[in-house]
């Protein structure tokens, strides 16, 4: 039978194409807004290492291993990268930083990629090829592979699961305007991420178990291209603004709490002097107010001051300041002639749907609810 003489761009390549360019471009429009670009890099390079693995799928398609039988092992499969790359882009939002010692995730995805370039290169003519990929490479190498890129997938997905809870909690322990920040976007991210890995192990567990071909493929590659275009465009609706970075205590600070445990004191009272000066000086009132500043003008560290809000007066930082905030806009609410916006505002929240999330949690109520109720 006759080989081929020209690629045909079939159905199913230009589908896989369209999917590749439409999860492409929200990157590219990502990195010109300027914002987190760092965090930004590792999420195009995520988008992007998916796109080069689906290429085999894309030329297969259009017969370019029927023209050219040589293009087996191709370098491009980066599956190992995936989680790893995830992981990268969800620590930089909210850490800001990555130790070199993390680095090492990549190593499993460097290694199959020059295993590749071996194959592709040192192997021979694609006779060879085939034959070391039906007695090696098949049996052997891919349950390994896919071990190993689950592993990791599972592993970056706990990570990056465990601190987003804890960027949660720092939030509400460190800002008063904690909810501008909240990470939304890496739940989003987590469930389309995640999405996009179910419909790549069902094609995985299916080839290994029922030897599906590779027009069976298709539809599961397909499908995982679709969830991987809608991370990238739901980027574009949610990394509007820079993360507030995640501090760890310092140890000076954790010396100073261990220190101040150590001496018997009166935290409800002590919780109660801090407030009275809060409430005194109107620092409540200011909208970016973070737990360091507030730390910084009391002239105590930040584990002392965190620990007297907490025991002493059994609240977060976030609650405390709100709630002060609160009680400042149910006295101004009932002035007439002015609005809920400049309530709000004039209550030291950033806008209004802030106010009215503040409000109902430490009242019960809505602020036009409450307005109506007390004339």
């Amino acid at each position: 039978m006759d080989r081929p003489e020209f690629l045909v761009m079939s159905w199913r390549s230009v589908a896989m194409v369209v999917m590749v360019i439409c999860a492409l471009i929200p990157q590219i429009y990502l990195w010109t807004k300027g914002i987190e670009r760092k965090a930004c890099f590792w999420l195009a390079a995520f988008v992007m290492a998916f796109a080069i693995d689906v290429t085999p799928m894309i030329i297969g398609f259009a017969g370019a291993y029927d023209i050219w039988p040589g293009l087996t092992f191709l370098p491009v499969g980066l599956a190992p990268l995936f989680g790893p790359l995830l992981y990268f882009h969800a620590r930089q939002l909210m850490l800001g930083s990555i130790p070199m010692s993390h680095y090492w995730l990549l190593a499993p995805g460097v290694i199959y990629w020059l295993y590749q370039v071996w194959a592709f290169v040192g192997l021979g003519d694609y006779r060879a090829k085939w034959r070391f990929n039906d007695a090696v490479h098949e049996p052997v190498v891919l349950p390994i592979l896919a071990f190993v890129t689950i592993a990791l997938a599972a592993w970056s997905f706990a990570r990056v699961s465990r601190m987003r809870a804890r960027y949660n909690d720092w939030l509400n322990e460190n800002r008063s305007d904690g909810d501008s920040y909240h990470p939304t976007w890496i739940a989003h991210f987590l469930i389309l991420a995640l999405a996009a890995a179910v419909a790549w192990l069902i094609e995985l567990a299916l080839y290994f178990a029922l030897g599906i071909d590779y027009f069976e493929q298709f539809w599961w590659d397909l499908a995982t291209l679709f969830f991987i275009m809608l991370l990238s465009m739901e980027a574009l609706a949610r990394l509007m603004h820079p993360y507030t970075k995640m501090l760890e205590p310092d140890a000076q600070a954790v010396d100073a709490l261990m220190e101040a445990a150590a001496q018997e004191r009166d935290w409800v009272a002590e919780g109660e002097r801090l407030k009275a000066m809060v409430i005194d000086k109107g620092w409540h009132l200011e909208t970016s107010l973070t737990l360091q500043t507030l730390s910084r003008r009391f002239g105590m560290n930040q584990a002392y001051v965190s620990r007297a809000l907490n025991q002493g007066l059994n609240l977060s930082f976030s609650s405390f300041i709100n709630g002060l905030r609160v009680e400042h806009a149910k006295v101004i609410a009932r002035e007439e002639g002015i609005n809920l916006l400049d309530v709000a505002l004039a209550s030291g929240f950033g806008s209004k749907a802030s106010f009215n999330r503040a409000f109902k949690l430490h009242t019960g109520i809505s602020p036009s609810e409450f307005r109506r109720l007390n004339p």
